[in-house]
């Protein structure tokens, strides 16, 4: 993907467009009924990224949603205000801009904060699916949520000050396009135009039609979940059998709307690994109990378990390391040539007078008229990196001052290599980087405590690394959009705290609402939080666990290892060469992720690919157009409706039918005998 700002020839004159608007000031684009809208928007994107990441893994961007609700959410307070007397402030796209980043934030540190991956897996629900017995020091059951805000503040803000002192290096010197800042950045420009605004208000009644649509279908669902495996969630649709094997259609469009979102190869990736892996490879490996395996627990590593969670960890973190490498290769080559050109400074480029548009030189002087001295973010940081290594220590005794040192030192190295790299293909690994911070650390201290340090070790680096990625991606859009970078980082600050109150108090609602004999993190919950597993089972390898797998599992993980290897290089080199092939080369990790969570959900997104196929068949431009908020839509209300659920739950309000599937034969009449001496009226 090309990372320069392209032909001048071929850009268009946005900023002409906008001359006749005076430019408000860093403070005036930073308003009280934005940060109300921001608080009410984090609370519902944070909700439904938190849900969905407990219970598929997989989260998508809500960028494009996020920027549609801001806008709307804003005109119709400032029509509102009007309404009532009050003359508001002028609406402008500074002010949408600092919106959405402060809810970009936000959702970033529901993704990011651990609770789906590493706080879960500190848990014993976690540890008893890998090991029967388990080490007492290698447990926090509970982390005080007043402590782990604490912990998320800390590290969201580091992830901002690490990266600061290089945002005119990539944006201005080197000219990265950070493609989903460069792509909100136009959705806004184009929001602020007369036919921007009808297609946002086309595109926000078609969410709220799917909205309702989704959130009536939940509630409909509901009235028939009465008991355990009941409901439409619980549907045999291909058979008991694979019913058993957790291969079924559950009717939710969360996951359909997911599905719409997500890249069809992702999609067709996950059916493929849960046809593979559930169908076919699990079925073999039960059969070889008593051969290759003894044990009947499934939990305990040395039986079918081991199996399962090492070729998804193997498979996940071989297709990581593949690209990771791949990009710091590509990364390294780009960041040599930048070198090679010596652009750099503002006076450079507006010496360079014919290669920048009007465009270009607007947005340029402006960002460089709002910059930040250095050593501001770079006192931030130190001082906060010290406070973290007196602090952390003491949250979790597992790990010691200079561990955490350590990461805060390597963290600004690794923002900046995963920033630029962001920067070229949209693709944030700081999720890698903190697996192999997280094997370091485990290895490093390799006594019991490790795994729970490692864990911790990888909120660290997630948080910073990822909310560095982000920052970058928003500071993009304020570059394009002529925002203040004073107000970005206003707003990026703000996200963090924001993000760091809602989001513990969310998770906490979850495991309030969650069933005492289905935690948060078991196989059988609604949240059963598939990532908490391969996080912790890293930290597991780390203290050196493989010895106790059973027999032949690292001969599986060595095949998995090649096949990966082999997969990722067909797809490089079919990009490379542009053969047809590239559109069809499925992802690893995506084949992966059903090996732990099964195949459910699968059937789902596949299904939302489908009519999403279908719709661009029959008309591509309006598929285009909303397909995006059709999805949010659908995914916001499933999502949505768990809040009637919890306070239902709450005044001991519970569904009144049962809707359940036995098979036919002896066990219909036994069912049917029992319902008839249950309707037999009582002689007196």
């Amino acid at each position: 993907m090309d990372a320069t700002i392209g032909e001048p020839s071929a850009a268009s004159p946005v900023e002409r467009d906008f001359e006749g608007q005076p430019l408000p000031g860093a403070w005036g684009q930073v308003t009280l009924r934005a940060i109300a809208i921001a608080v009410l928007l984090g609370i519902v994107f944070c909700f439904v990224a938190l849900r969905i990441h407990m219970t598929v893994g997989i989260v998508p961007g809500f960028n494009m949603p996020a920027s549609v609700l801001s806008f709307y959410g804003l005109k119709g307070v400032t029509t509102l205000m009007r309404r009532c007397g009050i003359t508001p402030l002028p609406f402008t796209r500074q002010e949408n801009v600092f919106l959405v980043s402060s809810i970009n934030i936000c959702t970033t540190i529901a993704v990011t904060g651990g609770f789906a991956t590493y706080i879960i897996g500190m848990t014993s629900t976690v540890a008893k699916t890998l090991v029967d017995e388990v080490d007492p020091r290698e447990i926090v059951e509970q982390v005080p949520t007043g402590q782990w805000m604490f912990f998320l503040i800390l590290n969201g803000l580091m992830g901002i000050l690490s990266i600061l002192p290089f945002k005119e290096v990539m944006i201005v010197d080197y000219r990265l396009l950070f493609p989903m800042g460069t792509v909100t950045a136009h959705l806004i420009n184009s929001f602020h135009t007369p036919q921007g605004a009808y297609i946002a208000n086309l595109q926000v009644t078609t969410l709220l039609k799917s909205f309702i649509g989704s959130f009536s279908w939940s509630l409909f669902q509901w009235f028939y979940t009465a008991g355990r495996d009941c409901g439409f969630q619980s549907f045999p649709v291909f058979g008991l059998e694979l019913f058993k094997r957790r291969f079924y259609f559950d009717f939710s469009a969360t996951y359909i709307g997911l599905g719409m979102i997500c890249p069809q190869l992702v999609n067709f990736s996950l059916l493929f690994g849960s046809i593979i892996s559930w169908g076919f490879l699990y079925p073999y490996l039960e059969s070889k109990k008593g051969q290759w395996y003894q044990t009947d627990s499934s939990s305990s590593m040395d039986g079918s378990n081991g199996y399962k969670v090492f070729l998804g960890i193997t498979m996940i973190l071989t297709d990581g390391i593949f690209n990771f490498l791949t990009l710091l290769v590509k990364t390294s080559i780009d960041f040599y040539h930048k070198r090679q050109e010596n652009d750099s400074g503002m006076n450079k480029h507006m010496i360079k007078g014919p290669s920048l548009n009007y465009d270009d030189r607007k947005r340029i002087e402006v960002f460089l008229d709002n910059r930040i001295p250095v050593f501001v973010p770079l006192v931030g940081y130190i001082a906060i990196a010290t406070i973290c290594t007196v602090v952390i220590p003491f949250m979790f005794h597992q790990i010691k001052s200079y561990h955490v040192a350590a990461l805060y030192i390597i963290a600004p190295l690794l923002s900046f290599c995963n920033a630029y790299g962001t920067g070229l293909t949209d693709w944030s690994l700081a999720s890698m980087y903190s697996k192999f911070m997280m094997f370091i650390v485990a290895a490093w201290i390799g006594s019991p405590g490790a795994i729970v340090a490692s864990l911790v070790s990888c909120g660290i680096i997630v948080v910073a690394l990822h909310v560095s990625a982000q920052v970058m991606q928003d500071l993009k859009t304020g570059y394009m959009t002529i925002t203040s970078s004073r107000a970005m980082i206003t707003g990026q600050i703000f996200g963090v705290i924001m993000g760091s109150v809602i989001n513990p108090c969310i998770f906490l609602a979850f495991q309030t609402t969650a069933t005492a004999n289905a935690p948060v993190g078991s196989r059988e919950s609604e949240y059963p939080c598939p990532y908490a597993n391969v996080y912790r089972a890293i930290g597991l390898i780390g203290m050196g666990g493989v010895s106790e797998l059973p027999d032949y599992c690292v001969v599986f993980c060595l095949i998995a290892f090649f096949i990966t290897i082999a997969i990722n290089s067909i797809r490089l080199v079919s990009l490379k060469k542009g053969w047809a092939i590239k559109d069809y080369v499925p992802s690893m990790t995506a084949i992966a992720i059903p090996f732990f969570t099964g195949s459910f959900f699968t059937i789902d997104m596949c299904l939302g690919s489908v009519l999403l196929l279908t719709w661009t068949k029959i008309n591509s431009q309006s598929a285009q157009l909303l397909s995006s908020a059709l999805a949010a839509g659908l995914i916001c209300g499933d999502g949505l409706f768990q809040m009637p659920i919890a306070l239902l739950s709450i005044f001991k309000v519970h569904p009144p039918i049962c809707m359940k599937f036995i098979p036919s034969g002896k066990q219909v009449e036994v069912v049917d005998a029992f319902l008839r001496n249950l309707q037999t009226p009582t002689r007196t």
